[in-house]
C-alpha cells in the first residue's frame, strides 16, 4: 500500500488550470451571451415581418379602395353578389325536391327475393309502400334494408296481416340520389 505524503506547503503545491466555480462562470457566461443574440435575433426578425405585413395591408389598402372607386369593378362585384345568392336558392330548391324516379329505383332494388311491393304512393317526402310477403320476419328485413340505406329512413315499425304489408320510409333530402 502506498501512501503519497504531500509535504509541500499548500501555496507551492501545483493547481487545476480551471477551478469547478471558474468553470460554472464561464460556462453561465457563455450561455446568456448565446441566449442574448438568439433573443435580439427573433425580436429583429420578428420586427421585419411586422414591418412587411404593414407594408403589404397599406398596399391592400390602396388596392381596395381603388377598386372601390371602379364602377366596372362594383357591377362586377354586385353581380357576382346576385350570382351566389341565385346559387343559394337554386340549391336550397334541389335539395327540398323528392325526385321520385330515383326513390324508386332505391326502394325497388332493394326487395328481397320472398316480397313483392303492391303499390307506392308518395306524402311529400315519404312513400307508403303496401306488398305481400310469406312472413312478417320479411318484410320488417325490407324494412330493415330501407332504414339501412342513407337515402332513406323507417317511420314506423311495419304492420303485417294475412301476408300483406305496409310500411312508412321517408326519402332523403334531394330525393335519394
Amino acid at each position: 500500500m502506498n501512501i503519497d505524503i504531500n509535504i509541500l506547503p499548500a501555496e507551492l503545491r501545483p493547481k487545476a488550470l480551471i477551478d469547478t466555480k471558474t468553470f460554472a462562470l464561464i460556462a453561465v457566461i457563455l450561455l446568456l451571451g448565446v441566449g442574448c443574440f438568439y433573443f435580439f435575433h427573433a425580436k429583429s426578425s420578428s420586427q421585419a415581418d411586422i414591418a412587411n405585413m404593414q407594408t403589404q395591408i397599406k398596399t391592400a389598402q390602396q388596392q381596395t379602395v381603388a377598386l372601390s372607386s371602379n364602377t366596372k369593378a362594383l357591377e362586377l362585384i354586385s353581380s357576382i353578389n346576385q350570382l351566389k345568392a341565385t346559387k343559394q336558392s337554386y340549391d336550397a330548391f334541389v335539395t327540398s325536391r323528392v325526385l321520385v324516379g330515383d326513390a324508386l329505383d332505391g326502394v325497388y332494388s332493394l326487395v328481397p327475393v320472398l316480397v313483392s311491393v303492391n303499390s307506392i304512393s308518395e306524402r311529400g317526402n315519404t312513400l307508403v309502400i303496401a306488398g305481400s310477403a310469406p312472413s312478417y320476419t320479411d318484410a320488417s328485413d325490407y324494412a330493415r334494408a330501407l332504414d339501412n340505406d342513407p337515402r332513406f329512413t323507417l317511420v314506423g315499425l311495419p304492420s303485417f296481416s294475412d301476408g300483406t304489408f305496409s310500411l312508412t320510409i321517408s326519402v332523403a333530402p334531394g330525393g335519394g340520389r
